[in-house]
């Protein structure tokens, strides 16, 4: 943390902006650093997709150094139409059981959802029931948020250029895909065994094959497929009260089980 917290700070000398319709990189470099000390920024000023995209995407660039490489992306699927992140390695390392800090970010949040496993390209636009074939593993996760990559709330265009406030996860175990009925299932998400949410079809307001068949073709239309090996992480609306500390938080989907993280 420390070396990317170095390596950011330095960016912040002599860069100059590039582009009227982006956070230049000196504004993205003081952003992301604020995040990494786990301090709510100042917020971009984007107004239009395009740039809250550029915003992300230049965030995603800084973060990539002290959050690990980009594994693959993150739908947040409670938003309609649904919003897309890049789903760094940090967010892939713990697995169920783990103990985290309450406070590992400034505005910490807790989001239920699915995380797949790519087992086969998505070459072009694909109709969502083919895309049970292209799944190796589905798995119970909880993506722990930092909602202070939103400064100003939770509209899209602050979800976007915030990268979705992704910053850790829960990876829960892993089950093969036998067919759509898995990824349509009921979830519950709890706090130390009291009720956060129920979550019918997992929480989203899209199909989860929807959701892949989209990001599928978007991908295609951007000149790459959704390779193998490569993580979808499908998210539900983040829970209304941040965790704490001596809390232990469990989200079980029917048919796949559980994950859990105890928080310190």
């Amino acid at each position: 943390m420390k070396t990317g917290a170095l390596v950011l700070a330095a960016l912040l000398a002599g860069v100059t902006p590039t582009r009227a319709a982006c956070p230049d990189m000196a504004t993205v470099a003081r952003f992301a650093l604020e995040l990494l000390e786990r301090r709510v920024p100042a917020p971009f000023d984007v107004t239009t997709e395009a740039e809250a995209l550029c915003a992300r995407d230049r965030l995603i660039a800084m973060l990539a150094q002290p959050w690990g490489d980009v594994e693959g992306a993150a739908i947040a699927g409670d938003a309609v139409p649904p919003l897309r992140g890049a789903l760094f390695h940090a967010a892939l390392r713990e697995r169920s059981g783990a103990t985290m800090e309450a406070r590992f970010g400034a505005r910490p949040a807790v989001a239920p959802g699915l995380l797949l496993l790519i087992g086969r390209d998505v070459t072009e636009a694909t109709a969502p029931a083919a895309l049970v074939a292209h799944i190796e593993a589905a798995s119970p996760y909880l993506a722990l948020l930092d909602l202070a990559a939103m400064p100003r709330g939770t509209g899209a265009m602050e979800r976007i250029a915030g990268n979705l406030g992704l910053r850790l996860g829960i990876v829960g175990p892993a089950a093969p895909v036998a067919d759509a009925a898995a990824l349509t299932a009921d979830a519950t998400l709890q706090s130390d065994g009291s009720v956060v949410a129920s979550l019918p079809a997992l929480g989203l307001a899209t199909p989860a094959l929807d959701l892949l068949a989209r990001l599928a073709g978007e991908l295609a239309a951007e000149g790459r497929p959704l390779r193998a090996g490569e993580y979808v992480a499908l998210l539900a609306a983040p829970a209304p009260f941040a965790p704490r500390a001596g809390e232990t938080w469990r989200l079980s989907v029917s048919g796949l089980g559980a994950v859990s993280v105890a928080f310190r």
